[in-house]
């Protein structure tokens, strides 16, 4: 794809990480939200596991028909076909308020560290095209 070649593969995992992020937010706010529920059990979605199978070099799939999909940097899938929902973790009515608070503040700030790497990697970016800045 076009914003590979020009990007390059930090963006590519930027932006990735950002998606997960903004998952795992919506996960453990579900959490939140069924704090009191009975038989509700917490879920979350295993950001570490998730991003290292991206990340994981992969053999490409062999194509059997000219008009299958090539597996490409921006076409893997968002995560590993069993990571993609989020599981279930422990027995029921096992949500504690304050945990939760805890994994949605340190996902907050892991969010907004990507979305800092993201702003640095576009001033890189400006820079090379401005010329450091010289005109």
């Amino acid at each position: 794809m076009f914003t590979g070649k020009i990007f390059g593969k930090t963006w590519q995992i930027v932006t990735r990480s950002l998606k997960l992020r903004l998952a795992r937010h919506d996960v453990i706010a579900a959490n939140i939200a069924n704090v009191d529920t009975p038989g509700y059990r917490r879920k979350d979605i295993p950001f570490e596991q998730v991003m290292a199978a991206y990340l994981k070099d992969s053999p490409r799939l062999k194509t059997t028909h000219p008009r299958h999909f090539q597996k490409g940097p921006l076409s893997a899938p968002f995560c590993p076909e069993e990571d993609c929902e989020p599981r279930d973790e422990g027995t029921p009515n096992n949500v504690s308020l304050e945990e939760e608070m805890a994994k949605l503040s340190e996902n907050n700030l892991m969010y907004q560290a990507t979305v800092q790497a993201l702003i640095k990697e576009i001033e890189l970016l400006r820079e090379a095209i401005t010329e450091g800045g010289k005109r």
